[in-house]
């Protein structure tokens, strides 16, 4: 599960606290969707916001209040009503700006597919209170707010039909990947990383690896053009070129987890090649699940 210790918390908020503009963060116009990539803080996560003619679904809902606030003045500048949020599964940088958007758009509803609803009424109390707790004034929303059951495998915009796809494994075993035909695009949410190290803390357990390269493979047969991965750097690539770069780094990590002997061992080799690439911060957890104590 994803919960931070205070020690680990303040590395990721430190700069967060301190960064009122977030010159990281970043837009980008992909087909018919806006895709909002957080900063280094937020933990460089994606967004996306599907447009209609005069309304909008958004997927995912940020982690700090300072993005989640960018995010909701980007979704303000399309002139777009926000009619609903989808929140794919219950990782907190997905899910704690969700507070910020609703007072931003009230008259948007917060969804996810049940199983994933479920855990996210189950967590997000104690997750929250872990995390902001943590946390300067300021950081994150006021709140944690549980979103509603959707109770279809879809949603509708303006006549276009939105598929939530069934719960699969990725960095954690119950996301709900997005795909709309239409625009032939699929947004992965965590199932598709690229110019970033993994969230590997939850997949490190036994068969999270062999279950998060089954969904990669499942993603990859419905063909879209455009693909939307859960983490990037702004100015990465949006479309299946993400799933090569995710299947490369689940083979880079059992590879140095097979030829290491210790944490200090496994980090170094973890590390090898891979020094540029962003969220930084999933590497000390990643040992810590592979070599725990």
């Amino acid at each position: 599960m994803f919960l931070l210790d205070r020690r680990n918390f303040l590395q990721v908020t430190a700069g967060a606290a301190a960064a009122s503009l977030l010159p990281g963060s970043a837009l980008a116009r992909v087909g018919n969707a806006e895709v909002f990539t957080s900063d280094e803080a937020g933990l460089l996560v994606d967004s996306a916001v599907i447009m209609g003619e005069r309304s909008a679904v958004l997927v995912d809902a940020q982690f700090t209040a300072g993005n989640a606030a960018l995010l909701a003045d980007m979704i303000a500048a399309t002139g777009r009503r926000l009619e609903s949020i989808l929140i794919t599964h219950y990782h907190p940088d997905h899910l704690l700006g969700l507070p910020i958007l609703l007072d931003r758009f009230p008259e948007a509803r917060a969804y996810a597919q049940a199983d994933v609803q479920a855990f996210i009424a189950q967590v997000a109390e104690p997750m929250y209170a872990q995390i902001a707790g943590s946390a300067p004034a300021g950081v994150f929303a006021d709140r944690v707010v549980v979103p509603e059951v959707l109770g279809a495998d879809h949603l509708m915009l303006e006549g276009e039909r939105i598929e939530i796809l069934p719960p699969m494994a990725g960095d954690t075993a119950l996301i709900t990947p997005v795909h709309i035909p239409g625009l032939d695009t699929l947004i992965a949410s965590d199932i598709a990383y690229i110019d970033t190290h993994l969230w590997m803390e939850e997949a490190a357990a036994p068969g999270g690896v062999e279950a998060w390269r089954a969904s990669v493979a499942q993603l990859r047969a419905i063909g879209a053009g455009t693909v939307i991965p859960g983490h990037r750097k702004p100015g990465s690539a949006n479309d299946a070129g993400v799933f090569d770069a995710t299947i490369a780094y689940l083979d880079h990590w059992d590879a140095a987890r097979a030829a290491s002997g210790s944490a200090e061992e496994f980090r170094m080799k973890l590390l090898e090649g891979t020094g540029d690439l962003g969220f930084a911060f999933a590497v000390d957890r990643a040992v810590a699940a592979a070599f725990p104590g």
